[in-house]
């Protein structure tokens, strides 16, 4: 992938951003919550505005540009690249399907990173299975009153609205509706997990117990929302996978330096052939996920299908990444396994995304399913 000067730039710009403002405060996330200087310092790099328009405060730009700052966040601090995630699912959602009014009101606020916007989809017993959530939306007046339990949600705990797919119609995808929902109201019950890593996401559960939105807030056309969530998923899933490499890549340069450095037996751990052979492998894969990611992002700013090659990204990034990483971790020895340095928090965090937004089982059916042009996953 070849980018231009002004993508050159602003990679440049969001890695400095990165290594200077986040990197050194990695792990203090593992037990603070996430402060809105942080959100806003994210969304001032332009970050959270990339894919919305200029005249709502974005910067107009494509999905390539949102996943080099997903990548370069996350040599950073590897949960930060959720913010670019998720506010590129909302804003072109709210881009394609709201009403002007509703993005005049709400895509400023993702812009400038006053809202993080959430993903409502998962639901306790629905995961791959999407089509089959029983989340109801009945129309009531002027008013669509919304109750149900969305699981597994990234920014869960903090989140000030959330794209909400509900069952308006009859069984399957062909009766789902997209809604934006602000999660202010007095019917909606939040609870944060606790899973084995990314802290920095409050990742947990929304429980909306009769939430009234306006007929307006309905996103795209009525019972046409499963289309829209599938969308997300495609260009998204690549940027998951540019997240996970960011972080892995990072990793494999601190490596190097200390393996070129440490001595053992009046030699650098770098001159046994042992050791450089590892590394060169995981530059080699991630190096070629990293490469198929941003095809598929180049794909989908040119309107083309790149539902395979986001599938096949997905599946190879957060795996070889992880890998990577792990890998790292033990060329350091028993520093690396110490939480003094962030190898095992980068790959308790990595972990998380093998499973978000489909696993890898879920991502090779997928392009099997684009070679054979048949449903291999069933």
């Amino acid at each position: 992938m070849l980018f231009d000067e002004t993508q050159h730039l602003f990679a440049a710009t969001v890695r400095a951003f990165a290594r200077e403002q986040l990197k050194p405060h990695y792990q203090r996330w593992e037990n603070e919550p996430v402060t809105s200087d942080l959100i806003g310092e994210v969304a001032n790099l332009g970050a959270m505005g990339l894919l919305i328009p200029a005249e709502y405060g974005g910067a107009d730009a494509g999905y390539v540009e949102a996943g080099i700052a997903a990548e370069e966040l996350s040599r950073g601090d590897f949960n930060a690249n959720n913010l670019v995630q998720l506010a590129a699912i909302a804003s072109v959602a709210l881009r394609r399907g709201a009403t002007s009014e509703l993005k005049a009101e709400w895509l400023p606020q993702i812009a400038d990173g006053s809202v993080v916007p959430s993903l409502g989809l998962t639901e306790p017993d629905v995961g791959t299975d999407a089509g089959a959530l029983t989340t109801k939306a009945e129309h009531h007046g002027d008013t669509w009153v919304i109750s149900g339990e969305k699981a597994s949600i990234t920014f869960a705990g903090y989140s000030q609205a959330c794209l909400v797919f509900a069952r308006t119609g009859g069984p399957g995808p062909s009766g789902i509706s997209a809604f934006w929902v602000p999660l202010n109201d007095d019917g909606v019950t939040r609870q944060v997990y606790r899973s084995a890593g990314g802290s920095f996401t409050a990742r947990g559960s929304l429980v909306f117990d009769e939430v009234a939105v306006p007929e307006s807030y309905l996103v795209g056309d009525l019972n046409k929302g499963f289309a829209l969530a599938m969308t997300s998923f495609d260009f998204n899933r690549a940027i998951i996978a540019l997240g996970c490499i960011g972080t892995a890549l990072e990793s494999i340069e601190e490596t190097v330096a200390y393996t070129s450095s440490r001595h053992t037996f009046g030699q650098p751990l770098s001159s046994r052939q042992a050791i450089t052979q590892q590394v060169a492998e995981h530059q080699s894969q991630l190096t070629a996920a990293r490469l198929t990611a941003y095809e598929a992002l180049q794909l989908a700013d040119q309107g083309e299908s790149h539902t395979a090659l986001a599938a096949m990204a997905k599946w190879m990034g957060p795996k070889w990444a992880a890998e990577a990483v792990h890998a790292c971790m033990l060329l350091h020895g028993w520093a690396g396994y110490d939480k003094e340095l962030p190898f095992e928090q980068r790959l308790r965090d990595i972990i998380g995304l093998q499973v978000g937004d489909g696993t890898g089982e879920i991502m090779k059916a997928i392009v099997a399913r684009d070679l054979y042009g048949v449903a291999t996953h069933r």
